[in-house]
This record gives structure tokens, C-alpha cells and sequence, in this order.
């Protein structure tokens, strides 16, 4: 949020705020009526921004508002950033993110952008969360050239853009570019929020 609609928020909120106080309501209201002002016009724009917008612009600038959190400062070093910059992207946000399901999950899509299929193997069996797990061993598989075994763990897959995405990186890997735009475009149509912004420029970046 910028700091002119943050200004205007708070003095409207302030107004409300005395308006509630002139007419007497108990201050237990009051504070949960702020409360609430605040999540509607704060709180739930952001999260809306980051989960469901189909808005590229208002997405980036949500990240770069929010730069100084690694989770969001990688989608933007993969928009603009070189190769070393997205590597040392990632390190940061293991560096700050320490549960083993984070860890797990970095660590994968950090062993693949270095393309060090074995290691994204590995940790990418530890991922305790599905279709996450699935979807990340299908996309070794098929980076591995097996197909057919990404194929079966794609039964485990149940998120559309996930799916389109794997179809997408099939294609990429037999050369077949027509469908790898096909199927790029569907699953960037099925995003939302700071995961359309990701694929976007992951299938700019393939």
C-alpha cells in the first residue's frame, strides 16, 4: 500500500473513530468497528493482491512493496534478475525461512533452477504436503525424460494451473513449442495472485 491511500486510510479511520466517540458508543464497539475498518481496507487488499488478483501490475506492486520479505523479493528477481541473482534469491529466503517444510521445498526449487536433478530428487521426496510433492516429482521425471512416470504422479496433481504447467514443461522438453504455449497460456489463466506472477515469467525465462 502506498503511503498516500495508508495516509487517507488512517485519517478516515481517525474521523470514524471520534464520530463513534461523539455519539457515545461503548468503547468495546469502537475498538472492533476499527478493528474491522482496518482489515477491510488494509488487511484484505493486500491479501486479495497476493492470493487472487489476475492484475500483473497491482501484483507487482504489491512485491515491491513488500520487497524486504525474500518470498516476495524472488518473484521480482526472477522478472528481472540473472541467473545468480534468482540463485542467491532463494538462498535468502532458506536463510530466513527455516521450517523443513519451506526448507524442503526451496531447497527443490533451488537444486532445479541449478540444474541439479538428483539433489531437487531428493528433496523434493521430503515434501510433506500434496499435490506439492507430486507436482514437483513429476516435474523431475520429466526432466529426467520419463514421461511416463510423470504421468502417474500427476494422478496425485489436482490444481489446474499445477497440471497445465507440468503439460507445459513436457513440451518444452520434446521441443514441442506450440503446445508448450498452449499450455503456458492456460496455466497462467488459472493462477492467481503472486503464482500467476511467478509463471508468467518462469515460461518467459524456460
Amino acid at each position: 500500500m502506498n503511503i498516500f491511500r495508508l495516509s487517507f486510510t488512517f485519517i478516515v479511520g481517525f474521523i470514524l473513530a471520534t464520530f463513534l466517540f461523539f455519539l457515545d458508543f461503548p468503547l468495546l464497539v469502537i475498538i472492533l468497528t476499527m478493528f474491522i475498518f482496518f482489515l477491510a481496507f488494509v488487511v484484505l487488499p493486500q491479501i486479495f493482491t497476493a492470493y487472487r488478483s489476475n492484475n500483473l501490475k497491482a501484483i507487482e506492486k504489491f512485491l515491491v512493496a513488500n520487497k524486504k520479505n525474500p518470498l516476495f523479493a524472488y518473484p521480482l528477481v526472477m522478472a528481472n534478475g540473472n541467473h545468480v541473482e534468482v540463485e542467491e534469491s532463494i538462498r535468502a529466503i532458506l536463510a530466513k525461512h527455516k521450517q523443513p517444510y519451506m526448507q524442503n521445498v526451496y531447497h527443490t526449487i533451488l537444486a532445479l533452477h541449478l540444474n541439479k536433478i538428483d539433489a531437487a530428487d531428493t528433496y523434493a521426496q521430503k515434501i510433506d504436503n500434496e499435490p506439492l510433492k507430486s507436482y514437483y516429482a513429476a516435474y523431475i521425471a520429466a526432466k529426467k525424460g520419463d514421461f511416463e512416470e510423470a504421468a502417474l504422479l500427476e494422478e496425485n496433481v489436482s490444481v489446474e494451473w499445477m497440471l497445465h504447467a507440468l503439460h507445459a514443461l513436457y513440451a518444452h522438453e520434446k521441443g514441442q513449442h506450440e503446445e508448450f504455449e498452449i499450455d503456458a497460456k492456460k496455466a497462467i489463466a488459472e493462477s492467481r495472485g503472486v503464482q500467476k506472477y511467478i509463471l508468467v515469467h518462469s515460461f518467459k525465462n524456460m
